[in-house]
């Protein structure tokens, strides 16, 4: 679990209890806007798509983002659907039942899916 400060009192505490000063629930703040990767036009593989979701999902709660924007691409030039694309979304649903999240296409871009925190 994750330390946080009280958003009431300022005390530190782990993520999901309550603060022993106040007794408010510690929860992550999230300010920032959406982080955004490309995780398939660089010519990754499926091994690498994952490290950088992975590293992106880190980067997004550390940095208190909102969520974590996956741009995958739609698929390969034959019309099939994408192998990242299959594999990115399905590592994105599973960490999100992890971190009580939640997964959803992208309304502007059939490329991409978001990952939100809160």
């Amino acid at each position: 679990m994750d330390e946080v400060e009280c958003h009431n009192c300022g005390v530190p505490g782990m993520i999901g209890k309550n603060c022993f000063k106040c007794g408010a629930k510690l929860q992550r703040r999230f300010s920032q806007p959406l982080l955004v990767i490309d995780v398939a036009h660089s010519g990754e593989d499926r091994v690498v798509a994952a490290r950088k979701v992975a590293t992106g999902i880190e980067a997004a709660l550390n940095g208190s983002h909102r969520g974590l924007k996956v741009i995958h691409g739609r698929g390969g030039k034959t019309g099939r659907p994408g192998v990242i694309k299959n594999h990115v979304v399905g590592l994105l649903r599973r960490e999100a039942k992890r971190l009580e999240a939640r997964v959803a296409a992208d309304r502007n871009n059939p490329g991409a899916h978001i990952l939100y925190f809160e």
